[in-house]
């Protein structure tokens, strides 16, 4: 990152999944609309609109963004000499920050953001993230394959999800179709295309 401080607001028309990684920078993430994943060590946390969460330099987590998700994103470069909070976790934005970001959703003046983002800097200090898993967030981590504990588009993000794992690990597309799609090949395919934006599970 070229600044100190970055603010980006993301939208995300398809299922997004980083890959597992320790983050380079300090961030705050708002989501805006849709849903996110958080995925830290063997358990995963959910977030919706409205949420926020805190992840520190060198996190070792994952992300899945469901699609239609936007996210807002304030970076904090390690070279800041702040004592920004050191666990990750969900956090509940002040009346202050939330008006901030909505701020600096609209904002366009190169100016105006970098002052806006040194006060959002200052409200990050105060910031007391935590982590507890809901009854979502547990069915979640608990899910597997050919259970119904989850229903609707988060059970098909969530296989296809699985699929694409498999698939990076090497396992052939016929036997992805079979184990997770009873060998329906039609609907793997058209599940990977409206959620991935292709049949090749990418």
């Amino acid at each position: 990152m070229n600044h100190a401080i970055d603010f980006q607001s993301i939208s995300y028309d398809l299922l997004t999944i980083t890959s597992r990684k320790k983050t380079l920078h300090n961030q705050l993430f708002r989501v805006e609309s849709g849903k996110v994943l958080l995925k830290l060590g063997k358990n995963e946390y959910v977030f919706n609109a409205g949420d926020a969460f805190w992840l520190p330099i060198e996190c070792l987590m994952s992300l899945t963004i469901l699609p239609n998700s936007q996210l807002s994103l304030v970076k904090l470069s390690v070279r800041l000499a702040d004592q920004f909070p050191k666990k990750a976790g969900k956090v509940h934005l002040s009346p202050l920050s939330k008006a901030l970001l909505d701020k600096l959703l609209h904002e366009s003046d190169l100016a105006t953001v970098n002052d806006l983002l040194q006060v959002v800097r200052r409200e990050i200090i105060e910031l007391q993230p935590k982590l507890a898993q809901t009854p979502e967030c547990l069915a979640i981590s608990k899910w597997q394959p050919k259970t119904d504990s989850i229903s609707g588009e988060l059970a098909l993000v969530l296989l296809v999800r699985e699929a694409r794992k498999q698939r990076l690990s090497g396992t052939k597309l016929g036997v992805i179709c079979d184990n997770l799609f009873a060998g329906n090949k039609e609907q793997l395919q058209l599940l990977s295309q409206s959620l991935l934006g292709n049949t090749e599970l990418d």
